[in-house]
C-alpha cells in the first residue's frame, strides 16, 4: 500500500517527480451515497486517459472540486500502469466531518537530527517504491523494508524511538507542530509495543492533522499484521466511523487496520464493523485498484461469512462482485 508521503493532496511533487506529463489512470469516488454519481462523473473536466502536468494541477484541482461539490480531491501515485489515481471525496450521506481533538499547543520538540532522518526516509522510500521495492515485512510489529536504503532509516528511527521514549510522546501528545506530531507518530510505531504506546497511537489517531493520523493509524496497522495476539490489544471501537471521514487517507488506513482487526472474527469488532460502516465499505469494495480495495472487500466478505481462503482469492484476484453477493443475500 502506497504510504502517506507518496500521496499527494492533490498532485504534489512526490507525485510529479519528474516533469513530463503524466496519464490519468483511474478516477475514483467516496462518500457519494444519495448523489446522483452518474451526473456527476457525466460533468468532470478531467477523465481517465487525459495526461496532465503538475503545473496545471492547482486549475485543474479547483475545477473538479466546483463541478462535483468535492469535498477533497487526492491524488495517489501509480497504478499498475503508471498512471495518476484520483479519488473524489463528496458530501453525501456516506460521508461526515469527524470531531478531532483540539490542536496542542506544547513547545516540546524532537532534535533537529531525528526531524532529518524523517525525512530522509520518505525520500528514500519514494525511490524504492518507484523502483517497485515497496515490499515491507511486519513480523516484528513495526514496518521494515526489503529495501536496503529504507530499511537502514527504519532501523535508525527504531534505535532512537527505543531510547528517547519519553520525548517522542511527548511530542506526540502536546507539540504544537503537526510536522513535528506526525514525526512523533512515526516513531511511537517504532518504540515499545507496550500499552502505553498503543494508546497515545489510539489518541493521535483524532489528530487534527492529516499525516499525524495516518502515520498514527499506519503504526497500529502494522502492528496488528504481524500477529493476532498484538492485534488483540488493540481497541477497534472508534476506527469503523473513520471510515465515514472525508479524508482518503483516514478511509485508506482505518479499512487496513480494520482487515487486520477482523482477521480473527471476533463476534463483536464484526459486528461493530459490518453495522456501522456498511455504506463506506461498499464504496471502497468497488474501486478498480486492488491494493486500495482489498481491505474493505476482505472486511466484507467476513461480514458475509464467506471462509477466509476462498475470500483471499476473491478479494484480490477478481471484481467484487461474488463478495457483494454473498453480503447482500445475507
Amino acid at each position: 500500500m502506497i504510504p502517506r508521503l507518496l500521496i499527494a493532496g492533490l498532485f504534489t511533487a512526490a507525485v510529479f517527480a519528474q516533469p513530463q506529463r503524466l496519464r490519468v489512470g483511474e478516477i475514483e469516488f467516496y462518500g457519494y451515497a444519495g448523489l446522483d454519481l452518474n451526473a456527476i462523473r457525466a460533468g468532470l473536466p478531467l477523465h481517465e486517459g487525459d495526461e496532465v502536468s503538475h503545473d496545471e494541477m492547482p486549475a485543474l484541482k479547483d475545477k473538479l472540486q466546483q463541478a462535483t461539490k468535492a469535498t477533497r480531491v487526492e491524488g495517489v501515485c501509480c497504478d499498475d500502469q503508471g498512471g495518476l489515481m484520483i479519488y473524489l471525496g463528496l458530501p453525501g450521506k456516506s460521508a461526515r466531518s469527524l470531531p478531532y481533538n483540539p490542536a496542542p499547543s506544547g513547545a516540546a520538540r524532537l532534535p533537529k537530527a531525528i526531524t532529518d532522518l524523517y525525512q530522509e526516509y520518505g525520500d528514500a522510500l519514494t525511490q524504492a517504491i518507484s523502483r517497485g521495492a515497496a515490499s515491507e515485512d511486519h513480523s516484528k510489529g513495526y514496518a521494515l523494508s526489503v529495501d536496503p536504503a529504507v530499511r537502514a532509516k527504519q532501523l535508525a528511527m527504531r534505535d532512537y524511538a527505543a531510547g528517547h521514549e519519553r520525548i517522542v510522546l511527548r511530542v506526540l501528545e502536546s507539540s504544537s507542530d503537526a510536522e513535528q506530531r506526525a514525526v512523533a507518530a512515526q516513531l511511537t510505531g517504532y518504540a515499545r509495543q507496550s500499552r502505553a504506546h498503543i494508546a497515545a497511537l489510539v489518541r493521535a489517531s483524532h489528530d487534527p492533522d492529516d499525516d499525524v493520523r495516518n502515520n498514527a493509524v499506519r503504526a497500529l496497522w502494522v502492528l496488528a499484521s504481524s500477529n493476532p495476539k498484538r492485534a488483540a490489544r488493540i481497541p477497534a471501537a472508534g476506527f469503523a466511523e473513520m471510515l465515514f471521514s472525508e479524508s482518503w487517507t483516514d478511509r485508506n488506513k482505518a479499512s487496513l487496520l480494520l482487515d487486520a482487526l477482523t482477521q480473527s472474527r471476533d463476534s463483536k469488532v464484526l459486528r461493530e464493523v459490518c453495522t456501522q460502516a456498511r455504506e463506506p465499505l461498499l464504496e471502497m469494495a468497488r474501486w478498480r485498484s486492488k491494493g486500495h480495495a482489498a481491505s474493505a472487500r476482505l472486511i466484507l466478505g467476513r461480514c458475509a461469512g464467506i471462509g477466509e481462503d476462498r475470500l483471499q482469492s476473491l478479494a484480490y484476484e477478481g471484481a467484487p462482485g461474488p463478495i457483494l453477493e454473498a453480503l447482500h443475500a445475507q
